[in-house]
């Protein structure tokens, strides 16, 4: 057993505590005589439930860099962030455990839980999903809800406009509780942490630009120089998958956290966090690529086949386009163009293809080269972290990279 699965579980249990505490404290401050109010509170609560919490957990590590075995570098409080005795003498050390689990981290886990729950209602809502986790989508449930009570207009728009809505809630909790993560923090650290918060939440929202973009561009004629077409591909895809998922799903929860713990963003450990956070973000996402094809819908929680349903233009499809014949093209040209409305023989056929042309191994190699040059990162830099650091991190990467839902 790693010290990231003793620890994993605790965390989890902190940084959930504290997500019931905001929103039990949201439906409190926000009560609604009607009670109307209370079905965007249920649905927030299902938002925010399941998942691993692995940006989370990554915040945690961060925050905890730079602790080992109850010593620390530099002069830093329970919490991880720098503080003094007030007779100027110094502090106790703070143990790595109490770190992970205390104040500042579930202050900073619940942030990045609260701001994925509010991105990815937003996502199901521009790509019209059905499911989120094995149950419906918020704008789904949204639109149920109205269609159960027979209410005026029509359920589906109620639906989207109850889910932006739901989504902007979330955003602002997150703001909120990334605030009282930095207030632990010095200045400086505080101020670097939230500069870094933002940019992920600016950055995602580039990125999802930029993939809802790429969604409504033409697909190149099946037999109009398919490499050189499937290279451009490629490279949309990978700007997609670095602006949109990789770097806030990977990067920016560790470095948020280690930047409240005082490190430098300056220094070599920044960079190499920079580095090692960003080459398995990416790997993380194409991943999920892999499972939005292949998944096992009971693990996934959505149907297999659904990036194909959802026209997603991903890597694997970019790999796939350069592989496969001028007819297995012009079947995934059908498949997505009708998107929702594809029959399933043809999503069958399109996943196939994927596999047969020999894109699916091309875009496992490609998960390893970028784990491995994620690793690389740490590997080459031996003297910037603990060992308790790098065990934790190069475990982590074995989770996020080889996971199955």
């Amino acid at each position: 057993m790693t010290d990231v699965d003793a620890l994993l579980p605790l965390v989890r249990s902190a940084v959930d505590a504290r997500l019931e505490h905001v929103l039990g404290e949201l439906r409190a401050r926000w009560h609604d005589p009607s009670g109307a109010a209370d079905d965007l509170f249920d649905a927030a609560a299902t938002a925010v439930s399941g998942g691993k919490r692995m940006r989370a957990v990554l915040g945690a590590v961060g925050l905890a860099l730079l602790t080992q075995d109850g010593t620390a570098s530099g002069d830093r409080g329970r919490d991880g962030c720098r503080s003094g005795n007030r007779d100027g003498s110094r502090p106790e050390p703070p143990r790595r455990e109490d770190v992970l689990t205390g104040s500042t981290a579930a202050h900073l886990g619940a942030a990045l839980e609260l701001y994925q729950a509010s991105a990815l209602v937003h996502d199901d809502v521009i790509d019209a999903a059905d499911t989120r986790r094995g149950l419906p989508s918020a704008h789904r449930r949204f639109a149920a809800r109205h269609l159960e009570t027979g209410w005026r207009g029509a359920a589906e728009s109620y639906g989207v406009s109850a889910a932006i809505l739901l989504g902007d809630l979330l955003m602002s909790a997150s703001a909120t509780e990334m605030g009282a993560a930095a207030a632990t923090a010095e200045r400086g650290a505080a101020r670097a942490a939230r500069d870094a918060f933002d940019a992920m939440t600016t950055e995602v929202a580039v990125g999802q630009f930029l993939d809802v973009h790429h969604e409504v561009l033409p697909l190149p004629a099946p037999t109009a120089q398919p490499v050189q077409a499937g290279a451009a591909m490629h490279r949309a895809a990978l700007a997609v998958v670095r602006h949109k998922s990789a770097r806030y799903s990977v990067m920016y929860p560790l470095l948020v956290g280690a930047l409240l713990a005082g490190v430098d963003p300056h220094s070599e450990l920044f960079r190499v966090l920079e580095v090692f956070g960003e080459e398995i973000g990416i790997a993380f996402q194409l991943r999920d690529d892999v499972l939005g094809v292949f998944g096992d819908p009971s693990l996934t929680g959505k149907p297999a086949g659904d990036d194909l349903r959802e026209g997603k233009r991903t890597v694997l499809l970019a790999l796939t386009w350069q592989r496969c014949s001028d007819a297995d093209r012009a079947l995934l040209t059908r498949v997505l163009s009708r998107g929702h409305a594809a029959a399933d023989e043809d999503i069958a056929a399109a996943t196939e293809v994927i596999r047969d042309c020999g894109a699916l191994t091309a875009h496992e190699e490609e998960i390893a080269s970028h784990t491995a040059a994620g690793l690389g990162a740490l590997a080459e830099s031996p003297a910037i972290l603990n060992d308790v650091a790098r065990q934790s991190l190069t475990a982590l990467a074995e989770v996020l990279t080889s996971r199955r839902s």
